[in-house]
């Protein structure tokens, strides 16, 4: 079995634990290489290169890493593994503590678990695509460093939803769910799931609720700000794109899932309420 390692080097708990990873790993009898972190957060140098020989990808490192691996993995169709060298650990397959069940996932013991992605495509005045994104957690429209509200118009297949102002505004996957909209207030949705989650971030109104849709639905999203308030597009929290008033953004159903490979037991609300008590401690 060949497995390509994508270390999170940033982070001073992972060397250790990607050493004793990698041991364990050819002392199964598997064929390990080792991905080089890149210059920007979470990424890493040659990563299709890495994808492309493997059988199964491992992601060391939190939430962050697992994240920007999966997706990448999604995409070249294979499966991820994640394992917890950062804080909260909600998409980790194993914690440092659990590295003796390595064994089970070199004789392939184990299940895979798909998650829904979102496509995000951003459109110009004139109806031109100026770029295409593929999100795992979610997309996020945001204000910029001033502190003013902007005006956000939320459609889906042409009918309106909201016309909101706000911060900002989340259109999450069900794994998205647990990330940013959960802190804006929005539901945790469990990730076998198939659905939009829609969450305004401080919206100026006495009413802050958010909408879930089915997968099957277009949404489409335009804001209205000034001139000295530039709006950004969010990609998973890594990329960011200036968006103005003449930009449409359609968020779709991604023709990708994400694999994330399952070597324990544990259920979605177990692994939800062990790591929130974990964050609170």
């Amino acid at each position: 079995m060949k497995i390509s390692v994508f270390p999170n080097m940033k982070n001073d708990r992972v060397p250790p634990l990607t050493k004793d990873i990698v041991s364990i790993l050819e002392g199964l009898g598997a064929e390990v290489y080792i991905a080089s972190c890149g210059k920007e957060q979470y990424s890493f140098e040659n990563c299709e290169d890495f994808l492309n020989l493997c059988d199964i990808a491992v992601a060391v490192g939190g939430d962050g890493t697992t994240l920007n691996v999966a997706k990448r993995a999604a995409i070249a169709n294979k499966p991820t593994l994640g394992i917890n060298g950062g804080r909260l650990g909600f998409m980790s397959g194993l914690e440092k503590n659990e590295l003796n069940m390595l064994e089970m996932l070199v004789n392939g013991d184990y299940l895979i678990e798909k998650r829904m992605m979102l496509k995000a495509t951003l459109y110009n005045m004139h109806n031109e695509m100026l770029g295409k994104y593929h999100c795992l957690n979610d997309a996020v429209i945001t204000r910029g460093d001033l502190s003013r509200l902007i005006d956000i118009h939320v459609t889906e297949n042409g009918r309106e939803i909201t016309n909101t102002r706000a911060d900002g505004m989340i259109v999450a996957t069900p794994t998205g769910s647990t990330a940013y909209s959960m802190a804006a207030g929005g539901p945790v949705v469990i990730p076998d799931n198939s659905c939009f989650v829609i969450t305004p971030i401080c919206p100026h109104s006495l009413i802050n609720r958010s909408i879930v849709l089915s997968s099957d639905k277009s949404i489409e999203m335009t804001v209205s700000n000034d001139v000295n308030n530039q709006a950004f597009l969010s990609i998973d929290g890594s990329t960011s794109i200036p968006i103005d008033s003449n930009n449409r953004i359609e968020i779709t159903t991604s023709k990708y899932s994400a694999k994330l490979i399952k070597l324990k037991p544990e259920n979605f609300y177990e692994i939800l309420n062990k790591k929130l008590i974990e964050r609170r401690n």
